[in-house]
């Protein structure tokens, strides 16, 4: 077998042994052995062709020497990127400084309504409900109206803080008069002791009541007088007048002049004891009145409203009785229906001040150091179902009690609610502020990078300018991340738009390889 290769193009010449043939047809078995022959053959022939063609063929597309220019001087780390296309890009940087890193544990909690700004709205007397003017939901202010109530009770007791009203004016009265006679009657009896004569008395005191005092007294003094005069004129008489009418008058004198005496201390008596009578009196009478307006008070009335107090002129409207709000808030619940009989037992609404809430998360056994730490400090709570971002409670309980079930403890925050995005009742998670305190160096986990699974970050150098910096990482708390090695305090990082500037500095690689 012969193979000429020419132009570089190779065609076999197969050669086979010259055999004479017979004269005769060949039998089967000599045809099959020539057949076999023949395909053996040409396999052979193509198995060459095909090596022969490659072979030419790399030899014509290879260049005989191959030359690879690179750019002198270029940095692979940098990415220069105008101010123009900062902007559109979004780039955001950030001077790194160490701060500690503060991990948090989360723990299931929930919100609930503010027990210091709930109001279970009760009414103070029993009655019948005429009016229901507040809405489930509606916002009300302090002292609006809630319900009416058409109560009995109330009724007497405006009717009977009238008449303690009547009473302590009359009693007022009798109080004044009498202080008036006492003081006119104590004047009397000084001009009496000192021998005032009857005309001069007369005259001071005819305009001053006494009363019946003036007569008892004036006529005493006045027959004591006379008795005295007529005995000094028997005396003066000498033996004209028998000895037993002298001695008649002058214990008829005597006898006047102890009822004038007996009258004299009778009157002092009853000028105090008439006062403080009245004054005693008065003074019930003030009490009567005070107990029914505290009583009236107690209904919910105003000092203001009981001033004006006249349930003869409101007639029926007198017993109605009205259920206000204590404080603003809003109505959570609504249980008052028209017409039917309450008492101060009977719920008619539930009031809360949702503008703060309550916080409360569920703290487990092994948690119980980092609850004792957390008095009077803050926690952060979220809820990514109802789309509640990260919002901070301050702690006012850290709790006492371990729930005999569940074996956890109910720590109890306050939160702001001014938005009314927390509803009571909602699932949040509260996250409790723990790990090292240690100033490291940290960077959002949004700025890291990775390319060929190295982590980097991008560094502002320049107006312009930006250095790749490969960074060593260490823990991660929330959204930071620590970097052990890469970054020193002070460098600007890429904390937005890196992704921009991977791409320019891909493309950058790209091209120059």
């Amino acid at each position: 077998m012969s193979v000429s290769v020419a132009n570089q193009s190779v065609m076999p010449t197969v050669s086979l042994p010259s055999t004479p043939l017979p004269s005769h047809q060949p039998s089967r078995a000599g045809r099959v052995l020539v057949g076999i022959a023949l395909v053996a053959a040409g396999a052979i022939a193509g198995v060459i062709s095909t090596r022969l063609f490659l072979a030419s063929h790399s030899a014509t597309e290879m260049p005989s020497s191959v030359s690879v220019e690179k750019e002198p001087d270029r940095d692979e780390g940098l990415v220069r990127l105008d101010e123009a296309r900062q902007s559109a890009a979004g780039i955001g940087t950030v001077a790194i400084t160490p701060e500690p890193l503060l991990a948090k544990t989360w723990r299931t909690g929930r919100v609930a309504l503010h027990d210091d700004r709930l109001a279970h709205v009760c009414p103070p007397a029993e009655g019948v409900v005429r009016e229901v003017s507040a809405r489930l939901g509606q916002s009300v202010a302090a002292g609006d109206v809630l319900a009416v109530i058409d109560s009995r009770e109330l009724g007497q007791a405006k009717l009977d803080a009238y008449k303690a009203r009547m009473a302590l004016t009359a009693e007022r009265e009798v109080a004044a008069r009498t202080k008036t006679t006492m003081a006119n009657a104590d004047e009397l009896l000084k001009l009496l002791v000192a021998e005032t004569p009857l005309a001069e008395i007369e005259k001071r005191m005819t305009d001053k009541p006494i009363g019946d005092w003036r007569q008892q007294l004036l006529g005493a003094y006045t027959r004591w007088n006379q008795l005295k005069v007529q005995a000094s004129s028997q005396k003066a008489a000498g033996g004209a007048v028998a000895e037993s009418i002298l001695r008649k008058s002058e214990a008829d004198a005597e006898a006047a002049g102890a009822t004038y005496t007996a009258l004299v201390e009778e009157l002092r008596f009853q000028v105090k004891n008439q006062v403080r009578q009245a004054d005693l009196k008065l003074r019930d009478a003030e009490t009567t009145l005070d107990i029914a307006h505290a009583k009236l008070l107690l209904f919910g009335l105003s000092a203001a409203a009981l001033e004006k107090l006249d349930p003869i002129a409101e007639g029926a409207t007198t017993s109605q009785l009205f259920v206000k709000a204590p404080f603003a808030g809003t109505v959570v619940e609504k249980h008052a229906v028209r017409s039917e009989r309450v008492g101060p037992q009977t719920q008619l609404f539930v009031i809360a001040d949702l503008s703060r809430v309550w916080v409360q998360a569920d703290v487990f056994e092994a948690d119980l150091p980092l609850a004792r730490s957390l008095k009077e400090q803050s926690v952060v709570f979220r809820s990514a179902v109802a789309g509640v971002p990260e919002r901070v409670a301050k702690v006012v309980y850290a709790g006492d009690l371990i729930d005999k079930s569940s074996r956890s403890l109910t720590l109890t925050a306050e939160a702001d609610n001014t938005d009314r995005q927390l509803k009571p009742g909602l699932f949040v998670e509260v996250g409790f502020d723990t790990g090292d305190r240690t100033a490291v160096l940290q960077v959002p986990v949004a700025a890291v990078l990775r390319h060929e699974n190295k982590p980097f970050v991008f560094v502002q150098t320049g107006e312009d300018l930006f250095r790749r910096a490969d960074v060593a990482l260490g823990r991660s708390a929330g959204d930071k991340v620590e970097v052990t090695a890469g970054l020193k305090a002070g460098d600007r990082v890429v904390v937005r738009g890196g992704f921009v500037l991977k791409s320019e500095l891909l493309k950058d690689q790209m091209a120059g390889e």
